[in-house]
């Protein structure tokens, strides 16, 4: 489908609406956001509204971000609030991971504020949900590159391992279309990555519900941005070439995406499959001491192997042709966990094997493997729901490819090496405590070192993978 500014001033109003209606909705704790050409200068008029805004931090890294026209947005941000009261500057050093250590210094830097205003991405904004605590926090997004500024839970680091915690919701979101137009491009395509989760994700969400591990399935949480899809890779050309108008419409998917994870009480509506994987290769960077490719557009190349998975699995399940599911015992679980993850150290395997043995445990408890046969046997009535919430591999490949996006895992910045890639995707499922279609997959024997590389070369037919 090719963009057309008609087709994205459509799909500018229908996220509009949406918007609107969830920031009015009880379960959401922001209570302002703005997404505009002229946001940046609400901020005054917004910490100026909170009661007590004597004193302010302004938490921060060292990455200088200039906005389309030219405005240095650091200092406007700083300019603006040094009228408002005493400024206190945290600024974290060198490439920041939301670690124990970072956010330590975070919480030490911006002790005593009333107010906490992030300026910056996405991991920023985590710690920043963190650091504020029961104070109000401002956020100034700097690009549209994830999905992570408009709810209330953190990606952090806990003994290596990406975990997700229950943080706080900003106070206000101020994303500014000036600022934004002038991140790297890569950026913002970064986020179109982040949002092709919705097309994985919500399935393994629905997915987890037929073994009871769902959390609180909720249809309309998993079609919040789902809904829009089609809008979305409508948009996509656009966001490649930093077209305002798709830009502030790639911010909106973004927020609502946030907003649709802050009202299910957990990332699923996000984050599937897809995410463990793109966990998994920040760890394994984090252990051999790399850098990380771009969060959202590592999600973004995941996410067409996950759609393969799917597509394979969704035949089999409709077939009624699954291998047997069995589950393995907690000892021989045990060995597989500690196999993939001892290299990283004790803390990191210890962390994994708390998290799948609880996993474990449970799948055990529910009878999975009578329930998942059960659900083969009326697959039609669940296939109608998948078929909502699943993408075709190929419309995601095009999608990325489009916006100049990643499709292969050799296109990102900082790419992981070849064995890290394939034993993110063969151990995904081992990490924490979440039922994807990874481990149905696994379970049924179906996520073998074969399959994981067959997947691969139906990849590379699409012109994606590694």
């Amino acid at each position: 489908m090719l963009w057309s500014p008609y087709r994205e001033e459509v799909a500018t109003v229908s996220l509009s609406s949406d918007l609107e209606r969830y920031l009015g909705d009880p379960a959401v704790g922001i209570q302002r956001i703005e997404i505009r050409s002229d946001a940046l200068e609400l901020l005054r008029e917004i910490v100026a509204a909170i009661p007590a805004h004597g004193t302010i931090a302004v938490l921060a890294d060292r990455v200088e971000y200039a906005a389309a026209s030219g405005l240095d947005v650091k200092k406007a941000v700083f300019d603006t609030l040094h009228s408002l009261g005493a400024v206190t500057h945290v600024s974290l050093d060198g490439d920041v991971h939301a670690d124990e250590i970072t956010v330590g210094l975070a919480i030490d830097g911006c002790r005593g504020a009333d107010v906490v205003v992030t300026v910056g991405s996405g991991t920023l904004c985590d710690i920043g949900k963190v650091v504020a605590g029961d104070r109000p926090h401002v956020v100034v997004q700097t690009a549209a590159s994830v999905n992570g500024f408009a709810d209330d839970q953190s990606v952090l680091l806990i003994n290596g391992v990406k975990r997700t915690i229950h943080s706080g919701w900003p106070k206000a979101l101020i994303v500014d279309a000036d600022v934004v137009e002038g991140a790297p491009p890569l950026l913002n395509r970064s986020g179109l990555g982040d949002m092709m989760s919705m097309f994985t994700a919500p399935a393994d969400w629905y997915l987890s519900s037929l073994v009871d591990l769902d959390r609180g399935w909720s249809l309309e949480a998993a079609l919040m941005t789902r809904r829009y899809g089609d809008e979305l890779r409508a948009v996509a050309p656009g966001i490649g070439t930093s077209d305002p108008l798709a830009l502030s419409t790639l911010a909106k998917f973004v927020t609502l995406s946030g907003i649709s994870m802050g009202i299910a009480g957990q990332t699923s509506p996000s984050s599937g499959m897809e995410h463990t994987v793109s966990h998994l290769l920040d760890m394994a960077n984090g252990a051999r001491h790399r850098g990380n490719a771009h969060h959202g557009a590592q999600v973004g190349v995941a996410t067409i192997i996950v759609a393969i998975l799917w597509r394979r699995m969704g035949e089999r399940l409709a077939a009624g042709t699954l291998g047997n599911i069995e589950l393995v015992s907690a000892d021989d679980a045990e060995r597989s966990v500690r196999g993939a993850f001892d290299w990283m150290g004790g803390a990191t395997s210890a962390e994994c094997w708390t998290d799948y043995a609880k996993k474990l445990e449970h799948l055990r408890a529910v009878d999975a493997p009578a329930r998942i046969r059960l659900a083969m046997g009326s697959w039609a009535r669940h296939e109608s729901t998948l078929s909502t919430l699943l993408e075709t591999p190929d419309n995601i490949v095009n999608a990325l490819r489009t916006a100049g996006a990643p499709t292969r895992f050799s296109e990102l910045e900082n790419p992981s090496d070849v064995n890290d890639i394939v034993w993110a995707l063969t151990n995904c499922h081992l990490m924490r405590n979440r039922f994807t279609i990874a481990d149905l997959a696994y379970l049924s024997g179906s996520w073998t070192a074969s399959d994981v590389a067959s997947a691969l070369v139906e990849a590379a037919d699409l012109g994606a993978g590694l």
